[in-house]
């Protein structure tokens, strides 16, 4: 029986039949070691209900392209919020330095007058003279700014009166000069207002750029031509300006003073000064 099962398998056939018994050759027989075969056999199990399937791949890509789509929008809101206050706090700051520069304009075109009005005169008509003069060498009826857009450029007869300039643009600067002088013409020491307390140069010195100011004398409407001060006191109208870097717009700032000879009080005040008729020098 042995011997005719071993001439069956090497007989080639891949299977037959002994004595009703089906032989399987040796090659499709998984060997053994002891009683356990060395290759299992497949089978089909259920696999455990609490076991879910692998999920589809490429979730994790589509993912992360979402989260980092959703961090550049907050960071370009953020960036563009940003610039925004920024626009605003240097527009506030360009304001403020136009404030100081008409403030500064104010005060030198009143010392001005004071100078061109000359001891014993108690109106500002030799003032408007030597102003007229100035600016076009002419007298005062034709001696005002003429022919600039925004200012009054018609007879001073008609619907406009004429503005004088006191003070033309000038820059309002803290730099100092290329020769080391200080900023202050009254000191002599060369840089010494941007050294500190121990003799070392002030890195951060602010220096004001594109600031500067223009003033103008115009006569309170006192009834008469107003190129002839009667009842001594005029307008002092400082204009200051902070111009844009490549001919962006500029900001300005534009102030005015009422001012007297101080010299006798004023006469009667005009309709344009808001405080009523008093003459006390004061309007």
């Amino acid at each position: 029986m042995r011997l005719k099962t071993l001439e069956a398998l090497k007989s080639g056939s891949p299977q037959r039949r002994v004595r009703g018994l089906l032989i399987t050759p040796a090659a499709l027989v998984p060997p053994f070691i002891g009683k356990e075969p060395l290759v299992s056999r497949p089978s089909c199990t259920r696999r455990p209900s609490g076991i879910r399937p692998p999920a589809p791949r490429g979730m994790a890509l589509l993912m992360a392209i979402g989260i980092i789509a959703f961090i550049a929008a907050a960071v370009v809101v953020s960036l563009r919020k940003v610039a925004a206050e920024s626009a605003l706090q240097a527009q506030e700051r360009r304001k403020r330095e136009a404030h100081f520069a008409a403030e500064a304009g104010l005060a030198e075109a009143r010392e001005l007058t004071r100078v061109l009005r000359e001891e014993g005169n108690t109106n500002f008509n030799k003032v408007i003279e030597k102003l007229s003069k100035q600016y076009n060498g002419q007298a005062p009826a034709n001696g005002y700014v003429q022919g600039e857009p925004g200012l009054p450029s018609g007879p001073p007869n008609g619907n406009v009166f004429p503005w004088y300039e006191a003070i033309p643009w000038t820059p309002y600067t803290l730099a100092a000069a290329s020769s080391g002088t200080a900023v202050d013409s009254d000191v002599t020491t060369a840089f010494l207002e941007m050294n500190g307390a121990a003799g070392r140069r002030i890195l951060d010195f602010p220096a004001q750029e594109r600031v500067l100011y223009r003033v103008f004398l115009v006569d309170d409407n006192d009834t008469d031509d107003r190129t002839v001060d009667s009842n001594n006191r005029v307008w002092l109208v400082s204009v200051g300006e902070v111009r844009g870097r490549d001919g962006t717009q500029p900001q300005r700032v534009i102030i005015r003073a009422l001012i007297t000879s101080g010299a006798v009080p004023g006469g009667a005040c005009s309709t344009e000064d808001t405080n009523g008729a008093a003459n006390n020098g004061e309007c």
